[in-house]
């Protein structure tokens, strides 16, 4: 610990070449490019809640998506404290998953420093000092569409109608 404490003191790079950090560092603004511009809501995503990537959103893939400050990333995160290959959001069924892999400053959920765990919508999540809040996909609004009606209401309806039918028929 010594030894990276020396580093963050001297600036002198750690593996990977990331540059460790105090806390108190305060980082300008870097776009990043593969933030997305359109807005994507229906996907799941990362939002940028302080600098350098302030209300920047990136798109989670499905499957796995890669992050870190190397362009071959899925999402790369242009900031020195970020590891080349810093974590992986793996996306199973619905769930999100984040995975530490190679990071020198490590990842953090809601402030606790974690090697796997669980994501839900609000998580704030912190790459080095590029920190982040998850956001689940948006769901359909099924209120009020033909198509969130149950099926018992229109068989309902449809015997209804066609006993009208025979009754006006028969008269």
């Amino acid at each position: 610990m010594g030894n990276l404490r020396n580093r963050a003191e001297t600036g002198e790079p750690g593996p990977q070449g990331t540059t460790l950090f105090q806390a108190n560092e305060i980082a300008e603004v870097i776009s990043s490019p593969s933030a997305d511009t359109k807005g994507d809501v229906e996907h799941a995503a990362l939002v940028g809640t302080s600098a350098p990537f302030l209300d920047q959103r990136f798109v989670l893939k499905r499957g796995k998506t890669q992050l870190g400050r190397h362009s071959s990333n899925d999402i790369v995160l242009p900031d020195s404290s970020v590891s080349a290959r810093h974590a992986w959001i793996i996306q199973d069924n619905g769930e999100f998953r984040l995975m530490n892999v190679l990071s020198t400053n490590g990842t953090h959920i809601n402030e606790n420093k974690v090697h796997e765990a669980a994501l839900t919508d609000g998580d704030r999540i912190r790459f080095g000092r590029a920190e982040f809040v998850f956001r689940a996909p948006a769901r359909a609004d099924t209120g009020g569409g033909a198509s969130a009606m149950p099926i018992w209401i229109w068989a309902g309806a449809f015997a209804i109608i066609g006993g009208a039918l025979v009754a006006v028929l028969i008269l």
